[in-house]
């Protein structure tokens, strides 16, 4: 097993360990511990959670697309709960699944329900979502009539898709709520739903179809669907006193990497410390929703680690740009007038906790083993400790849920669990010089994202969509 599949295993450990799941014997403490270190392997979990994690570049059924060499960019697509692994012929259309729960959508696709693993099977030709329509940007939707108000955002794709009359009617007002209907052949690459429509395109009746999750990074502080955070200014407060970055480790580096590392740290800081303001938010959240001491105890704690890790970051930003950076002022106009319900909170917790802190779990360590200097790596492992821990009360948060929620919460849970992985942009650095200084290049990051997704993430969904499989009737989460 590679260092990061068994780094990755530990996680998965972890994180199932924090659900109840019973746990075979081998990776039975945390992964990352103060030390950083993460030497113990996973020799196997619960009959319903179990996965291997795969090597991204070469076992089957891997979703990660390869950088295009013109761009450096690359994008693959996972469901994360209906298939565990998708691998599709482009010549014939087929897909081969690997899956343990059903793939659902509000316009009446086909449901079904399994209770465990299920071995691949190769179903009949599909059309991928992505070849029904045309892509729309979220600014779009405010120049279609009907679709103004929706609170179109950032982190979703969309695409308006458009079919025929259906004969007999005489607009398509008559066809509401749903023109579309049933898509049979539609691929299980994707969980969607209708944003707004119909409208009339051409004699046409058309929706605006609402798919993926691209936001994947962290908590972010996301108001009506956009990241907010500071802006930075010339301040000390926030810079904390920790070791840092050797200064001949540093005084290698050009002027312009030196100004390139410092950008990138800089932004890590700010995103961080809008962290802080997005768990003050959640700590509401689960307040409102009456959740369990315990939560809301994390939660608070939470907040407090995400200062820290905003001053270490801000501490690394002004090494490497040699003068003291901080935040300004941190708009939060709006920020409590989004939906308040149950199903809405823990959709955005899916999203921003089980997966993007997840996923930033995995990076940090990654990042803090390619790294050369032992304080830069240190730093590393202290916010990746955390960033596990707030991934785990991500997935808590949303396993108390499900046991107060009905079948429709956990279809919800599902869907948000589609989530697109899209590259950052191409690196500005030679990739050897950012892993050297505790930054994974682009590509790395994307590969790492897909294997996290399907030996971490995955088997955490199982756990907790089988465990409700098991308390409710199958029946009931067929309706």
């Amino acid at each position: 097993m590679s260092a990061t599949s068994s780094s990755l295993a530990c996680l998965r450990v972890a994180l199932l360990h924090a659900l109840g799941v019973t746990l075979a014997p081998g990776c039975t403490r945390p992964p990352l511990d103060d030390a950083g270190t993460a030497t113990a392997t996973a020799t196997g979990t619960s009959t319903s959670t179990s996965s291997t994690p795969l090597n991204t570049s070469t076992a089957p059924g891997d979703t990660t697309a390869a950088p295009d060499p013109t761009t450096g960019s690359a994008t693959t697509a996972t469901t994360l709960v209906s298939t565990a692994t998708t691998a599709a012929d482009s010549g014939t259309g087929l897909v081969t699944t690997t899956g343990v729960e059903p793939a659902t959508t509000t316009t009446g696709t086909t449901t079904g329900t399994s209770t465990g693993d299920v071995g691949g099977t190769t179903g009949p030709a599909c059309v991928s979502l992505m070849d029904l329509g045309d892509p729309l940007m979220p600014a779009d939707l405010m120049e279609i009539p009907g679709c103004e108000d929706y609170n179109a955002s950032d982190c979703y794709d969309y695409m308006r898709i458009c079919v025929p009359l259906p004969d007999g009617l005489d607009s398509c007002d008559a066809c509401a709520p749903d023109c579309i209907g049933p898509i049979p052949e539609l691929c299980p690459d994707f969980g969607f739903q209708l944003a707004c429509g119909p409208f009339t395109v051409d004699g046409e009746c058309c929706h605006v179809i609402q798919y993926s999750w691209n936001c994947t990074d962290g908590r972010p502080f996301l108001v009506e669907g956009t990241a907010r955070t500071a802006a930075a200014t010339r301040r000390r407060d926030w810079l904390a006193d920790a070791p840092g970055p050797a200064d001949e480790f540093i005084a290698v580096l050009d002027p312009a990497a030196r100004a390139e590392l410092a950008a990138l740290w800089t932004a890590d800081a700010l995103a961080e410390h809008a962290s802080v303001a997005s768990f003050a938010r959640f700590t509401l959240q689960l307040l409102a929703l009456g959740a369990t001491p315990s939560l809301v105890q994390d939660a608070c704690a939470a907040q407090l680690d995400e200062v820290v890790h905003a001053r270490l970051t801000f501490a690394l930003a002004a090494a490497y740009g040699g003068a003291p950076v901080g935040p300004g002022p941190l708009a939060l106009d709006g920020a409590l007038a989004g939906p308040s319900d149950l199903t809405a909170i823990i959709v955005a917790v899916v999203r921003e906790g089980c997966v993007g802190e997840t996923l930033a779990a995995a990076e940090l360590d990654l990042a803090a083993r390619t790294c050369d200097d032992p304080a830069l790596a240190a730093t590393l492992r202290r916010i990746a400790a955390d960033e596990q821990r707030h991934a785990a009360l991500a997935w808590r948060t949303v396993q108390w849920a499900l046991g107060r929620g009905g079948p429709a919460l956990r279809r919800a849970v599902a869907d948000a669990l589609t989530v697109r992985i899209v590259a950052p942009p191409p690196d500005r650095l030679d990739p050897a010089v950012l892993r050297r200084h505790g930054r994974l290049p682009a590509a790395e990051r994307v590969a790492l994202a897909a294997q996290c997704m399907r030996s971490v993430v995955i088997p955490c969904a199982r756990a907790l969509l089988d465990d409700l499989a098991v308390a409710r009737p199958t029946a009931d989460l067929l309706t």
